[in-house]
């Protein structure tokens, strides 16, 4: 497959005032990128302005970025794509969700990524609170060997997730698996692969409407 043509000097314009207004980027920019590391060989964020991206690739020497958003085409993305073509980092896009459950297939594509990408890597979604937290939680359980109990992405505090909104939705799947691994031992590849269902983990899920407000209206979230 061919590279897309580089943007011009106009389009990439276009993506730095894309990033800081319309994914109001201006507001991490003053409070928090929700830039932190995960275990040994990886890196968690919200959606980072193109400037700070290249800075966090020279300091950490990253060699993978997966944009848990999915390959939707923003401006923003378009430029975090080609600024990765330019310093030599391999770009991942993989779709999840912050407020729902995820097909069988995209969790085991998940753990294919995770053991086929080069370490450093930056996992990123809009916020960097909820679709990072999860994949994160993956890559310590998955990668790092880490107990889901102990991997501790899916917080409040310093992440900014909110566990009893829609996006608790996350969290719920978890706790579905823990359930059963109690009961069998079962992994969680196998339980994926033979037990999970989205709609058993959707239908037994419930948030509270004030902090879905909350994260929807307020904070916007993706």
């Amino acid at each position: 497959m061919s590279e897309p043509p580089a943007l011009t000097p106009l389009q990439r314009l276009w993506a730095y005032w894309h990033a800081l207004v319309h994914e109001h980027g201006w507001v991490r920019l003053l409070l928090t990128t929700n830039f932190h590391p995960v275990g040994n060989r990886a890196y968690r964020s919200g959606q980072l302005p193109p400037w700070m991206l290249v800075k966090r690739i020279r300091r950490h020497g990253l060699r993978t970025v997966v944009n848990l958003r999915g390959p939707v085409e923003t401006p923003t993305l378009a430029l975090e794509r080609e600024l990765c073509r330019r310093e030599g980092v391999r770009h991942v896009d993989l779709r999840l969700f912050s407020r729902d459950t995820h097909r069988p297939e995209v969790l085991l594509e998940a753990k294919r990524l995770l053991q086929d990408i080069e370490y450093p890597a930056l996992f990123h979604c809009m916020s960097g609170a909820d679709r990072a937290g999860f994949m994160a939680t993956l890559y310590l359980h998955w990668v790092e060997n880490v107990p889901l109990e102990e991997t501790g992405q899916l917080r409040l505090w310093p992440y900014w997730h909110y566990r009893h909104a829609r996006t608790g939705m996350l969290d719920h799947f978890f706790e579905c698996y823990q359930q059963a691994r109690r009961e069998t031992g079962i992994s969680l590849e196998e339980w994926i692969r033979n037990e999970y269902t989205q709609e058993a983990v959707r239908g037994s899920f419930r948030s509270n409407r004030w902090l879905n407000a909350l994260v929807d209206r307020v904070l916007r979230r993706e």
